[in-house]
Parts: structure tokens; sequence; C-alpha cells
């Protein structure tokens, strides 16, 4: 077998240690450039694509200037940008795998079609995978952007350390991912870690999506018109963040603690679109357990940052196309 994935480019050969007597056995490890994987984010105001290789290596990043809301514009500009970056970057067609697409919603069936919030909703119902395999002439995997921001942690992120970690994806709505013993966990229709749904109509107003804080920054009289502003821009000294950390803690804490008593993780990976400072003013926040009722300290997971230095539902989509095509995981 080692041979075979030698021969195919999968694994490569390194120089031997010298420890102790005798002659050295040779290394191996995953040659990065077996496989590449493009992947393509598509949120509520902006486009991001990468390109990864087989061991999750961030080879590009690119924003798109398209809508988001017109699937054809974001499609053929998405192809252009794969093809004028693969040319650049001298990867081999051959090793190419696949396109990932990462999308917000969830499915309605078990058909890889999605309902998409209101921003995006163009896409609603739209047959990503078969349009986006008719333009580039590959496969084409779509997945919900939690979940792909969890498969980016567990090639790349959290799960080196934590096999078994619930991630949570901070976007215009709240949403994310679960990772099971190393294995990203879908449920019977593809929608688990649709987390906002242990939330009543009348509580969701108060769960940590950003559109909340985006209107109560507005309401401060602080100029925030998109997600991508508020990324770019973000001041945790702001009037009215702190006010809406205090807002969203109950909601959070008790996303936090469903998650934990449900699941049991190692860790909770506080991602998504969120900025690296306001994800650790949440984590400052969130109480992830409480004492039993005998006052007993209860293990609890370990409450962390995304490291994942580009948008993580691209990178996971570029993650995906390797896995699903290359390794044939699910």
């Amino acid at each position: 077998m080692t041979e075979e994935l030698l021969e195919n480019g999968f694994l490569e050969r390194r120089e031997p240690v010298i420890q102790g007597r005798g002659k050295p056995s040779p290394r191996l490890a995953v040659n990065p450039a077996g496989a590449y994987g493009f992947g393509v984010s598509v949120d509520t105001n902006t486009v991001e694509t990468v390109w990864v290789d087989l061991v999750g290596n961030i080879l590009t990043q690119t924003r798109i200037d398209v809508s988001p809301n017109d699937p054809e514009a974001v499609i053929s500009a998405a192809y252009e940008t794969s093809t004028s970056q693969r040319e650049t970057l001298g990867l081999d067609p051959a090793r190419v795998a696949g396109c990932g697409i990462s999308t917000q919603g969830f499915r309605v069936s078990r058909e890889n079609r999605f309902t998409t919030p209101q921003p995006l909703d163009n896409w609603t119902g739209f047959a990503i995978e078969d349009r986006f395999s008719q333009v580039f002439g590959y496969s084409a995997y779509a997945e919900n952007n939690g979940t792909l921001g969890a498969i980016a942690e567990l090639w790349s992120g959290a799960g080196k350390t934590h096999p078994t970690f619930a991630y949570l994806s901070f976007n215009y709505g709240f949403g994310g991912g679960i990772v099971l013993n190393g294995q990203p966990f879908y449920g019977f229709n593809g929608n688990a870690g649709e987390i906002t749904d242990i939330y009543l109509a009348e509580e969701k107003v108060n769960r940590p999506a950003l559109q909340f804080l985006i209107r109560a920054l507005c309401d401060n009289g602080i100029d925030v018109p998109s997600i991508d502003v508020l990324k770019s821009r973000f001041d945790p000294d702001w009037p009215g963040v702190a006010e809406w950390v205090r807002r969203v803690t109950p909601a959070l804490d008790q996303m936090v603690r469903s998650l934990t008593a449900i699941l049991d993780p190692a860790a909770i990976v506080f991602g998504g679109e969120a900025p690296p400072a306001l994800r650790q003013m949440l984590i400052d926040a969130a109480s992830p357990r409480l004492p039993d009722r005998y006052g007993r300290a209860v293990p609890s997971p370990a409450l962390v940052q995304s490291q994942i230095p580009a948008d993580p539902s691209a990178v996971g989509a570029g993650i995906q196309a390797i896995r699903r095509r290359v390794l044939n995981q699910i």
C-alpha cells in the first residue's frame, strides 16, 4: 500500500534521522502536491476563494468582486479565478480533486439543496453541485458553512489536539458544526449543527448573530453597513459592543451548556466571521458548565478561538473536495 501511495504521488520520502546505532529507516510524509482543492465561500456580503493542498496549506486566498446573491455570476467569476490561479501556481490539472462550495442555510430534504438566509435567497433551491460541476468540469461538493468551518478546524486547527469538538460559526446568523472522533457529523438530513433551532422565536433576537450586533452599532452611531466592514474595522471599545455581548451571553451560555451536556466535547471552537477580538469577548463571557447540585465541579470543554488564517468556510470547502474525492470520506 505504501509503495502504491508513493508511486501515485500521495506520499513522499524524507531523509532518515539517525537515532542510535544501525541503519536508520527512511521516513515517509504526505506529499502536499498530491492533490489540490478549490474552495468557494458564499457569505451574505462577500465571496471568498482559496486553493489548498493535500495537507491543508492555503496556497491562495482571494475575494471575488461579485454580488453574492447572483449564483450564475458567482460561478462564472469563481471559475475564472480558479483557472487563472491554478495556472499561476503551476498546479497539475490532474491533481485537482474538485471544488467545494460553502453556503449558509439548511437542507429541506436529503437532496443537496439549501434554504438560505434572505440576503442569499437566490441560492434557495439552487442546484449548486450540478451547476458548479457543469462549469468547472470536475466534481463539486456543497456544504453548510458551519460544517465546513468545523472541517477546516479538523484538518488545520483544533482537530489536531481535540478529536471531538463543536464549532460555533458567528456569521449573519448563528450556526455550527460537529466533529465526533475525528469525523464530521452531518445528521440524517444533513442539518446537524443548525444550532439556532434550539431557541424559541422570541429568543432568536438575543442569540449571538452578527446581524444584531451591526444593528446595535448603527443604533449607537457607528457606521458598520456589513459584516465585511465589521471584520476589517472592529473596535471592542465601540459603544454598543459590550452591551450586546452582555445581552447575548445568556443565549450563548445556553448553547455552550447544551453542547457540553449532549456531546461532552473536548473543545468548543469560536469561529465564523466574527473578528478575533469579538470572539475572545464571547469566550470570556461564556460559562461552559455549572457545578452539579452538590456544588461539585464537572469537567468542561476548552473554549478556544479558531486559528484558521483565511475564511474558514472557504478553507473547509477546499479540504472537503479533497476528503470526498481523494480519501473517499463523507
